[in-house]
């Protein structure tokens, strides 16, 4: 199964222009088809509806129609636009987020074989994270606790006791407590 798609400034840069000449293609260039079909045909009713108001029958309609119509071109184009940016924002965090999960079941199965520094160097994309983030502050003091790094352990418990509001890890981090204090008696 393929994850969601990376957008870099290129591919970002080239479907704002697309989506500028043609409203939904910029969409379908990051892959969001059925969102651009729709945009794109949405803002083809809606221009041939206006140039057809304004231009072939400006006598037969009333400029109340006529309006209508301009408006709902120049609607859907804006639409279009706002779309691709809400859409690229959103296919962002999927990425990020199915890259953490990638990092983070990585640091697991090196933790499951043992391998501490290989955990710690899989975490490293990760680290800035377990300030905020309750899972990868626990796998950061995993990781420290096996790797033998008790001063940076005992912080990064702290930490997880502090991001930890529900209680899911106290088990845990009162075990590591007890067995630094254990530690520390002579």
């Amino acid at each position: 199964m393929m994850g969601p798609l990376m957008i870099d400034e290129h591919l970002e840069r080239r479907a704002a222009v697309l989506n500028l000449l043609l409203p939904g293609g910029g969409l379908v260039l990051v892959g969001a088809t059925t969102s651009g079909v729709l945009v794109g045909l949405l803002f083809t009713v809606c221009a041939n509806f206006a140039l057809a108001a304004v231009l072939l029958f400006p006598d037969d309609l009333p400029p109340l129609w006529q309006n209508l119509g301009i408006g709902l071109a120049a609607g859907s184009y804006v639409g279009a636009q706002v779309r691709l940016r809400q859409t690229v924002r959103a296919l962002r965090l999927a990425w990020a987020a199915a890259e953490r999960r990638r990092v983070l079941a990585d640091v697991q199965l090196h933790l499951h074989a043992g391998d501490a520094a290989a955990a710690l160097a899989a975490l490293e994309p990760l680290r800035e994270h377990a300030a905020h983030d309750l899972l990868v502050a626990v796998r950061l003091a995993q990781a420290l606790t096996a790797a033998g790094r008790v001063a940076e352990a005992g912080q990064a418990w702290a930490q997880v006791r502090r991001l930890d509001h529900h209680g899911l890890y106290r088990q845990q981090t009162e075990e590591q407590e007890r067995r630094r204090a254990d530690q520390r008696r002579p």
